[in-house]
């Protein structure tokens, strides 16, 4: 693929743009299958060379374009900069994810054969920001625990994937059932079964 761009500069950033969305209207007319590179490159007025010097494949592109659909999500309720800990923290995040849930399906149009990869992207996005926050808090457990490094590390990646794995499922059964109550309703019924592994992690 060559050098690769730097994403933070801004004629990267729009090119990106318009190949997003460009895949975003293709996905509305046919399957991911179906579309190829040229049906990409033609819909946003660019040649392939472009696209190339930006992304491997349109698997690629698909990753990008998940993952910044996501990130929107997240910063609508976790804006940049915010201190948000303990049960705020989780709130947040299952909200979010109930309104990713609901804006994934609405966008890709129950594409069955992207299902598992948007489940992968987005279990892989809050995994990582979860074990962030922790890292980051002032309490969390490589602080508290008087472990060595590598087994505090080690705890708070089980912490991380046991309360991004759990936040994941409960919301990802809620989609599955039509959501049979509000967001709302669904984490105050939720918190609950979270709340010891909160403890766990020192963050009630």
């Amino acid at each position: 693929m060559g050098n690769p761009a730097n994403p933070h500069d801004p004629r990267v950033k729009r090119t990106r743009r318009l190949l997003q969305h460009a895949f975003m209207e293709l996905l509305g007319q046919k399957s991911f299958e179906a579309i190829t590179i040229q049906d990409i490159t033609e819909r946003a007025e660019l040649n392939r060379a472009t696209f190339y010097s930006h992304f491997q494949d349109k698997y690629e592109l698909l990753e990008l374009t998940l993952s910044t659909m996501f990130n929107d999500v997240l910063h609508q309720w976790i804006p940049s900069g915010s201190s948000l800990g303990g049960e705020d923290l989780v709130r947040r995040l299952m909200l979010a994810l109930c309104q990713w849930q609901i804006e994934a399906e609405n966008s890709f149009n129950r594409k069955l054969t992207l299902s598992a990869v948007i489940e992968q992207n987005t279990k892989k996005q809050l995994y990582s920001l979860i074990h962030s926050c922790l890292k980051q808090a002032d309490t969390h457990p490589a602080k508290s625990a008087n472990l060595p490094s590598d087994q505090a590390n080690r705890r708070l990646e089980i912490l991380s994937a046991m309360l991004s794995h759990s936040i994941h499922g409960i919301v990802l059964q809620w989609g599955q059932t039509s959501g049979t109550e509000t967001a709302e309703e669904l984490v105050d019924y939720s918190l609950p079964f979270i709340r010891p592994i909160l403890g766990e992690a020192n963050l009630i």
